[in-house]
């Protein structure tokens, strides 16, 4: 299917989207196999519980008496009521982590209870439109707003009404909530599902073809491609590989080479560029171990550069971690997505 499109469907009883172009998989989120389960970003009035000194943390009940993790912080003791936010997925039996910094992110604006000020968007280079968008911020929340708030990159070409509508509405929601700090574990605010994902993050939505349905995959050819996400192998081409394993403690990667077509800096180097999509259309994050083909050690800049240039487009925040004594390359990435 040629052009830009995005397909909702279900995948083994569970809520997904995909963003497809010209019939090539972009990205995709999928909902918790479990709906009971804590997405990231969603927002609950907890209890914290007993703390652990030697975790320097705490776990917090949540709704359902599920549990979280959150770092320790100067005031809070047991059986405190304090409001929370998930930032990454429950995986492996792990409790999810907890933050009391909420964020309210919206399609145009994040308010930011906990860091006040305005802040623009570095992506909008140009000056008149910078302080058109101040203007109509100060204009809406006055001079001194009793929350922080950012202006995303997606402004820059918008409507000055929808950011208008935008700025209101999700300013509206975050004062509800944070006023709604007293009683029981409960849920405030759910995290995005899939279809609030695409409109939050797509940009690609308002001009794309919407297919949804049963056999909306199918539709825009990409079903094939979603369920080979489910297999650690991931063809190069040119007789390379890899794999991606998850395992309990980290993700690994292992790039092969068949035959020895290609040399080991080029096949490297193509690791190097598809890796963070293949991780973040699974829902992948933590710590990823690279285990790539050898290579002189003189040639590990090049793909230090590759790995860089290939993590700072993506999506999802990436910390570089760089090689290890046995010439294996680490990296952390931020778990929050919700895994394939």
């Amino acid at each position: 299917m040629k052009g830009m499109s995005i397909a909702f469907s279900q995948l083994e009883g569970r809520s997904a989207g995909a963003l497809v172009e010209d019939g090539q998989l972009v990205d995709f989120v999928i909902a918790p196999i479990s709906g009971n389960e804590p997405i990231p970003g969603a927002i609950y009035r907890g209890t914290v519980g007993q703390t652990l000194k030697g975790l320097n943390g705490a776990f917090v009940t949540l709704d359902n008496a599920q549990k979280g993790f959150l770092k320790l912080s100067k005031g809070l003791s047991p059986g405190k009521t304090i409001i929370v936010q998930v930032t990454t997925s429950a995986e492996n039996g792990k409790a999810p982590s907890l933050t009391q910094r909420v964020i309210f992110k919206s399609k145009y604006v994040h308010v930011t209870p906990f860091s006040p000020g305005l802040n623009i968007s570095r992506k909008i280079k140009n000056e008149e439109v910078r302080g058109n968008l101040r203007i109509m911020s100060e204009e809406i929340l006055g001079e001194n707003p009793e929350f922080g708030m950012i202006m995303r990159s997606s402004c820059i070409d918008a409507d000055e009404r929808e950011i208008s509508s935008d700025i209101k509405n999700t300013w509206k929601l975050a004062q509800i909530v944070m006023q709604d700090g007293k009683g029981d574990p409960e849920l405030l605010l759910d995290g995005a599902d899939p279809s609030d994902y695409a409109w939050r993050e797509w940009p690609e939505l308002s001009s794309a073809s919407i297919i949804m349905g049963e056999d909306a995959f199918d539709k825009v050819g990409v079903y094939e491609q979603i369920e080979a996400l489910s297999q650690s192998y991931v063809k190069l081409g040119e007789g390379a590989s890899m794999f991606i394993e998850i395992t309990k403690a980290m993700i690994t990667v292992d790039v092969n080479s068949i035959g020895g077509v290609s040399s080991a800096l080029n096949i490297n180097l193509k690791a190097a560029e598809v890796l963070p999509k293949e991780l973040r259309l699974r829902g992948l994050g933590g710590q990823v171990v690279i285990d790539f083909i050898p290579m002189p050690k003189n040639l590990r800049k090049k793909i230090d550069v590759a790995l860089s240039k290939a993590f700072k487009i993506d999506s999802v925040e990436s910390s570089l971690v760089g090689w290890t004594q046995m010439g294996l390359f680490e990296l952390q990435r931020k778990r929050e997505r919700v895994q394939l």
